[in-house]
């Protein structure tokens, strides 16, 4: 049997992808703790942590140290990706929030036409 140890002259530098600065991620810590609080509301913080997974394509894992400041590093890619998706839910929660609205101005016209 035939065994290839490389000698140490050989060896193939590793090319990873670019990590991000201390400010970067604090501020995608944030943006994953923002998507969790929203989803908070009436819900268990293991919930929330659930939801916030889901919308943002991670693992529950990482949206829970991401939450608790454990995070270490972000690639571009992942930063990116959950930027857009961050992007995405706030679309999303705007549109919900419409809707809301204009639902209430209807409840209060329909009030409003009751008392006259």
């Amino acid at each position: 049997m035939l065994w290839s140890i490389p000698s140490k002259g050989t060896k193939q530098p590793v090319r990873s992808e670019p990590v991000m600065n201390d400010t970067i991620i604090e501020e995608y810590a944030s943006l994953v703790s923002q998507t969790v609080e929203s989803r908070r509301r009436g819900r268990s913080l293991k919930a929330a942590i659930y939801e916030a997974s889901r919308i943002l394509g991670l693992t529950e894992r990482r949206v829970r140290a991401c939450l608790y400041r454990e995070i270490r590093s972000v690639k571009v890619p992942e930063w990116l990706d959950v930027r857009a998706r961050f992007a995405s839910h706030l679309e999303a929660e705007a549109r919900r929030h419409a809707a809301e609205a204009d639902l209430l101005r209807a409840r209060i016209e329909a009030l409003r036409n009751e008392a006259a």
